[in-house]
């Protein structure tokens, strides 16, 4: 199931230094996944049968952001599951007409006792440089996003409850003052080359998602071998492990130059690959990485 996958990979920061907030880490997704097994089932069961218990909108990635189709399986999560209350969901907060934060999610932890302000994230940097700074993670679109913006920005994020407009919300709606937390997933990638010795960015969580990245003309050193296939993932399969689907298109390692030539002669987004290998089960995943627009990171938006 997506969701279940989605939500259950590896946590991609351990902390902040600037700011006390909790990282929900493995054991407590360990705990609420467990918990919520039945409900995780019964939506599989409902699949299976060709009923889908998701809004469609929230299955289908290829019309939203990355983070907002995260964002929405985390709200459907969230509000499904009998352990938790959703409170509310995308609380703008304005002041003089203007708006100055959002709180991403404010729910009831029922098992724990506690009232929580949850920010959700779902990113991908790739190390630039072989070095720990957060300046050196750079997203795949270039170097406007990076993970020292991200990490700062969440700092502020976080502190919103204590925002007058947040304390005004929380006071009407009769909300207790909220334990901040982040809910952070996604991948860490290095370059080819340092794979295997390369430096975890500053703060990481120690089993943090690990892939690689090269550019166009270094593809063939990271995939070339008549034993593997490459398979191109679209931002809706960015999120989770990767599940053989009909219609994966698993290419030879001699069509690479073709085909990304063409997909760079139509976008310089970064193409996501898994690295797969043909099993008893099907296609299995070695390992999944970016290649990169010639000119990464210095890119235009």
């Amino acid at each position: 199931m997506r969701l279940r996958w989605a939500v259950g990979s590896a946590p991609l920061m351990a902390r902040h230094p600037d700011l006390g907030y909790q990282v929900l880490d493995d054991a407590w997704f360990a705990d609420a996944m467990e918990a919520d097994l039945p409900l995780f089932d019964d939506w599989a069961a409902q699949l299976v049968m060709g009923r889908s218990p998701l809004p469609p909108d929230t299955l289908d990635a290829r019309n939203q952001l990355l983070g907002k189709h995260f964002e929405a399986l985390i709200a459907t999560w969230l509000d499904a599951s009998p352990h938790f209350r959703l409170r509310a969901h995308g609380v703008q907060l304005h002041q003089d007409r203007q708006t100055i934060g959002e709180l991403d999610f404010l729910v009831d932890d029922l098992r724990r006792g506690r009232t929580l302000h949850m920010e959700v994230a779902s990113k991908f940097y790739l190390a630039a440089e072989d070095g720990s700074g957060w300046e050196n993670w750079i997203g795949p679109s270039g170097r406007h996003d990076t993970l020292r913006t991200k990490m700062d920005k969440l700092v502020d994020q976080l502190a919103a409850c204590t925002l007058p407009p947040a304390k005004a919300y929380l006071a009407e709606h009769r909300i207790p003052t909220p334990e901040p937390v982040l809910l952070m997933k996604g991948w860490f990638f290095h370059h080819h080359s340092r794979l295997h010795r390369h430096k975890a960015p500053r703060w990481a969580h120690p089993g943090y998602n690990a892939g690689w990245w090269c550019r166009p003309d270094e593809a063939f050193e990271v995939m070339g071998s008549d034993h593997v296939r490459i398979l191109p993932l679209p931002k809706g399969r960015w999120l989770g492990r990767f599940h053989p689907v009909a219609g994966d298109p698993p290419l030879h390692w001699s069509q690479l130059d073709t085909m990304l030539g063409d997909h760079f002669r139509r976008t310089r987004r970064a193409l996501m690959c898994a690295v797969v290998i043909e099993g008893e089960g099907g296609w299995e995943e070695l390992s999944r990485g970016f290649v990169v627009h010639p000119d990464w990171p210095d890119i235009r938006r």
